[in-house]
């Protein structure tokens, strides 16, 4: 095949100079259109940047929180005596060029602050300002944890494909470089509550531990095992949840510093298990049921104490930058956000034995009057949500996923679910096979050589809707993030019949020529849809990479692709090939438009900046569904 398009793939002065040309004449289709007015005052309402959503957390008798400004693209870390009271900056970083998204963590007592971005690395003293430590001798990403007593804390510093690790003890400081293999790579650390145990973590489980006050140094922890390990120690055991002999996760016991033979504690179940949060008396059990969040609470010997009820059928999150953690210990109970498709996050706070958790922030953004539907199409669930009774075919948007195991719950991730029905719209919250909703045989399912059944689900409901009289092939709109993207890049050039529009952001579209970008490959491709290298894998990923299966003289539905100019994981140069290659083959007319923004994988978090991103969404779903 001759690629006609090869040349989008560099960034060379010339294709850069097309690719500004190409954003801002889509800019201008899009706040040209009819649509765009209400869109934009919907979007101002509904926009919160809820991927990096952070939930104020409580140390000693403080709150700390991040807030990004108006008018600012980057945060300030502030302190409060109240989750949403008046604060006080502790760290102002709106003036920081490019986007800087800053991991930060207190003392359990609240009195220092730790906190890290690329090129810079302090703590401070929370009342006095005082820099207490400037700087690594290694840059990076930055992970801390603390010593239980505020005497120091790990700084695991990650550079990509390696990682080094650093006790800092204080006062002094004193920086003591930590003796730990080049593989597995070290993301973070964790501590006992009582300060002995300190483990190591690849992205799959714990592979060190150290016994801080009598071991002679770095051991290895879980040799052999294959499966993940999330969980917490709890007095000198490692009790987590693991998917190792239990697809959907069990709960563990393992001793340290071991070896040992390991405890059960909750079998395999109903449900899929995720990871173990201690809080003292009892452990937080968090997973999902039936396509949504679930947190149970356990005693460390595994008896049963209950549910911690949650709000609506949505999503719980510890936040970014939290590691495997779901919820976030404090002192005797823990903090959460809990979003849901139709409601922003919001944070809770659980005491341990309490009967419920009490909400200490509320949402930005509701829809008032909305109702959710649960579906089946042929196996494959989803959720239909919109406003009163159904009464005839309406526009209608999928939202789809369905990939690398991750679970993709009824959160509120963009503003488009919420906003499309506030403007009148239906939206659909679909569980494909690929993702981990289910557990690992979902995942399993659908990846690498049977990656084409997403894809298939993706189609038996959108073919169910229009049965059932919901919307009709004319109105039927698909969006997707990330490797959802790709997922709705798909479904517009093999059923190009079946869905009017169609809308990707940070998209990988050319699944043949990925293999230069190691990123790609390492993230996403190799692990979910196959390597390109290996002759076999290829003849597949051609079976569904979008950009190879354009055909010229085919009606293709219209197309908005959003990309990250920044993106070292999707980068733009699938969007500019697909763009191109979508032009010259569709013959509907129909526009297919290539926005590029600054940043990269979330490429804003600037209130007008996600706002005026969501808008652009909202319109061109509105003028081509004819909301």
């Amino acid at each position: 095949m001759v690629d006609a398009f090869r040349w989008l793939e560099e960034d060379t002065v010339e294709v850069l100079a097309w690719q500004q040309t190409e954003s801002r004449a889509a800019a201008a289709h899009l706040r040209g259109s009819p649509a765009w007015s209400r869109a934009l005052a919907t979007a101002s309402r509904f926009a919160v940047p809820a991927l990096t959503y952070r939930p104020p957390e409580r140390y000693g008798e403080r709150w700390f929180r991040e807030r990004v400004p108006d008018g600012a693209r980057n945060p300030v870390l502030e302190v409060a005596a109240t989750p949403d009271g008046p604060g006080r900056v502790l760290v102002d970083l709106t003036d920081r060029e490019g986007v800087a998204v800053p991991h930060w963590r207190p003392s359990p007592d609240g009195r220092l602050l730790a906190w890290g971005v690329p090129g810079s690395f302090r703590v401070v003293d929370v009342d006095s300002g005082e820099v207490l430590v400037d700087g690594l001798p290694d840059d990076g990403v930055h992970r801390v944890t603390w010593l239980p007593a505020g005497t120091g804390l790990f700084c695991v510093v990650n550079g990509g494909a390696c990682s080094t690790t650093h006790l800092v003890r204080l006062p002094g400081p004193v920086v003591e470089r930590q003796e730990l293999p080049a593989t597995p790579v070290t993301r973070w650390v964790t501590v006992s509550p009582d300060g002995r145990w300190v483990l190591a973590h690849s992205a799959e489980r714990p592979h060190h531990v150290l016994d801080l006050r009598s071991g002679p140094g770095w051991a290895p922890f879980l040799p052999g095992a294959t499966g993940h390990f999330r969980g917490a120690v709890v007095g000198d055991e490692f009790v987590a949840v693991t998917d190792e002999g239990a697809p959907d996760g069990r709960v563990v016991a393992v001793p340290l510093p071991g070896p040992g033979p390991w405890r059960e504690l909750v079998p395999e179940g109903d449900g899929v298990l995720f990871s173990v949060t201690g809080l003292g008396s009892e452990l937080v059990l968090a997973g999902h049921a039936d396509g949504a969040s679930r947190l149970r609470r356990i005693a460390p010997d595994g008896t049963a104490l209950g549910e911690v009820p949650l709000p609506d059928r949505g999503m719980v999150w510890a936040g970014p930058g939290r590691d495997d953690a779901v919820v976030t210990p404090t002192a005797g109970g823990c903090t959460f956000s809990f979003s849901s498709l139709t409601r922003s996050p919001a944070t809770y706070h659980y005491t341990a034995g309490a009967a419920r958790p009490r909400r200490v922030t509320a949402p930005r953004a509701s829809v008032e009057g909305a109702v959710v539907r649960c579906g089946v199409a042929d196996g494959v669930p989803y959720k239909v949500v919109c406003k009163g009774e159904p009464d005839g075919p309406r526009p209608l948007v999928i939202g789809a996923y369905g990939a690398l195991n991750i679970a993709w719950l009824p959160a509120y991730l963009s503003a488009l679910p919420a906003a499309w029905v506030e403007l009148g719209g239906v939206y659909v919250h679909a569980h494909l096979r690929g993702g981990g909703e289910y557990g690992a045989d979902w995942w399993r399912a659908a990846r690498r050589r049977t990656k084409q059944t997403t894809f298939d689900d993706l189609y038996r409901v959108a073919a169910d809707l229009v049965e059932r009289g919901w919307t009709t092939p004319g109105q039927l709109g698909v969006f997707g993030f990330s490797l959802g993207a790709l997922t709705a890049a798909v479904a517009v050039v093999q059923r190009p019949r079946l869905f009017r529009a169609c809308v990707a952001v940070m998209p990988l579209l050319d699944l043949l020529n990925c293999r230069r970008d190691a990123a790609t490959l390492a993230d996403v491709v190799t692990l979910d849809l196959g390597d390109p290298r290996d002759p076999a894998d290829a003849a597949v990923l051609r079976t569904f990479s979008p950009y190879h299966l354009v055909h010229d003289g085919t009606p293709y539905p219209a197309v908005l692709l959003d990309c990250g100019e920044a993106n070292p994981t999707c980068p733009p140069w699938h969007g500019r090939k697909m763009a191109a290659r979508l032009r010259q083959g569709s013959s509907s007319g129909h526009p297919v438009l290539l926005r590029v923004r600054p940043g990269g994988h979330l490429a804003e978090t600037a209130p007008a900046d996600v706002a005026r991103r969501e808008a652009e969404h909202l319109a061109f779903f509105a003028e081509e569904l004819g909301l």
